[in-house]
């Protein structure tokens, strides 16, 4: 039997109140913390590596049956979110065949990017991964690229006025009116289902470590000074723009996301959305 389950963490700004718990010794007892990006995470739990994560929410849709979600967490928002960002060499509206450069460090804001490219601008464009940034000239080889996470809040905030920005939430708003689930937490079906005591456990710690951090909330964005290129307003600024909840409004959205998804052939089928208990 596990004693200490493997639960994925990402260090990005997004997660900074569970982070914020975590590194506090609160509300992580009993866990073995695995820190990395969305891709080396969502690989992870696919490679069973992982007992319980975050994940991509186009992971839950391609393997959901090996997976269940836990209930009432995910990371959300109704609209712009300054952390998924395209940034160009021209318009929008004039990419429709351009080379674009997707983030390595994601999978669902790929999905998302092409279903808005294709749904709101009918583009077509040639995409490809890259782990370069900005600073590492990716814009050499690419008309544009889809920045992430810290990365795009980097960009965001340091804005050229020779490039044109576009917030990935605000577009997915503007075309459905919805909200946007970036990502969920999964467990492995099987662990779930042979050791339920376990997903209680994993269960309360991020549920009270969300919840911690959010009332500690400035004390959480003061503990990042020096570590990150923002200051302590553009921190709680940014926190405030996201949700952390996992509603029926947010479920809609999400089956929403995948309906379309599976339109455009990025996932096979549209999954049921299946929790575990806690």
């Amino acid at each position: 039997m596990i004693q200490r389950p493997r639960v994925g963490h990402i260090d990005f700004i997004n997660c900074l109140p569970l982070s914020y718990a975590w590194n506090c010794d609160a509300y992580a007892d009993g866990l073995e913390i695995v820190r990395a990006t969305p891709a080396e995470l969502n690989q992870a739990v696919v490679e069973e590596r992982l007992e319980a994560s975050p994940v991509s929410s186009i992971i839950y849709a391609r393997k959901s049956e090996n997976l269940l979600l836990l209930p009432d967490v995910s990371i959300s928002a109704a609209g712009a979110l300054k952390s998924i960002l395209l940034v160009a060499k021209r318009p929008i509206d004039e990419l429709c065949q351009s080379r674009i450069a997707l983030t390595a460090k994601s999978a669902t804001s790929h999905c998302l990017l092409k279903i808005i490219l294709h749904q709101a601008y009918r583009a077509t464009p040639d995409y490809f991964i890259s782990a370069q940034g900005l600073a590492e000239g990716v814009l050499d080889t690419a008309e544009a690229v889809l920045l992430i996470g810290d990365d795009a809040l980097h960009a965001y905030y340091h804005r050229s006025a020779e490039l044109y920005y576009y917030d990935i939430g605000a577009e997915w708003k503007k075309l459905t009116g919805l909200m946007m689930v970036y990502a969920v937490w999964v467990v492995n079906r099987d662990f779930a289902l042979a050791q339920p005591e376990m997903i209680r456990r994993i269960a309360k710690c991020i549920h009270g470590g969300f919840a911690y951090g959010l009332q500690n909330l400035s004390a959480a964005a003061a503990s990042l000074q020096g570590q990150k290129d923002f200051s302590i307003e553009q921190i709680v600024e940014y926190i405030g723009l996201l949700n952390y909840k996992l509603t029926d409004e947010h479920q809609a959205a999400l089956l929403t996301y995948y309906q379309m998804a599976n339109e455009l052939n990025l996932i096979d089928r549209v999954p049921k959305i299946q929790f575990a208990q806690v």
